[in-house]
């Protein structure tokens, strides 16, 4: 057992090596594909590392990687699968998120918590790092494939301006950025006045006797033009701003 220990993780920083990832990312494409569920990977690797070996000597480098390491076991959820994969260069394998927005949380605090200082050498040290993210079966449903996948969004994400993530995947980044613009400008349409209420009339046909009316939302924007309930309800729902809207609703059907 001993030596098996030995063989999946590694030797400086005691978490799983690339090879242990390897075979755990197998699996949990088989559980996935089983279950119908997605797998996400991220590929991070540490900017300007390079600089504290050349500066500081490797010792340095080698208190940096596996201080590195505990964060991220830290800022991930039990279960999840964070490994070494050489270098310095890591890799998180996660099951169950189910789009952007929750990997985007992830990747998040991710980048937040290993930004923060260092203090190695008698020195504090700044280090980001750049974060490239796969999933599975979105983006390819062979291992290989969503391996290579991670590391070419990571390299997008260093040549993006480093400190950040990047999706693999156009399509997932653009949705990301579609939904944080409908975020902000539903932020600004509560704070503008843009939404208002268009009733509609309850008829009870037996009697045919009108008994209420029914207050359906709507937004019309001066730069969306009118945006579907469809379309900003859910939006709303998961960024919280349903909580003010609703205040507003009961408010304005009082009101009326």
């Amino acid at each position: 057992a001993m030596a098996e220990a030995q063989a999946t993780r590694d030797r400086l920083t005691g978490i799983p090596n690339r090879q242990y990832f390897n075979d755990q990312l197998t699996r949990a494409t088989a559980r996935a594909r089983r279950d119908g569920r997605k797998v996400t990977l991220l590929f991070l690797d540490l900017d300007e590392f390079k600089v504290v070996n050349d500066t500081l000597g490797h010792d340095a480098g080698d208190r940096l990687l596996k201080e590195v390491a505990s964060r991220i076991q830290r800022s991930v959820r039990t279960g999840d699968v964070v490994a070494r994969l050489g270098g310095d260069e890591f890799a998180v394998l996660l099951e169950g998120l189910t789009g952007p927005l929750e990997v985007e949380t992830m990747a998040s605090s991710l980048l937040a918590l290993i930004s923060q200082p260092y203090h190695i050498a008698d020195r504090q040290l700044d280090i980001t790092t750049s974060i490239g993210i796969t999933m599975y079966p979105n983006d390819s449903a062979d291992t290989q494939m969503l391996l290579k996948n991670a590391d070419i969004a990571m390299y997008q994400a260093k040549e993006y301006g480093r400190n950040n993530f990047k999706f693999f995947h156009e399509q997932m980044h653009a949705d990301l950025m579609e939904y944080h613009e409908l975020e902000r400008d539903i932020r600004e349409a509560l704070h503008q006045g843009q939404f208002h209420l268009a009733y509609q009339p309850k008829v009870n046909i037996r009697i045919n006797q009108l008994q209420g009316l029914e207050a359906l939302l709507r937004w019309n924007s001066p730069t969306r033009g009118n945006v579907s309930p469809g379309n900003f309800i859910p939006v709303a729902e998961e960024s919280g701003h349903i909580i003010p809207l609703g205040y507003w609703v009961l408010n304005e059907v009082c009101l009326t």
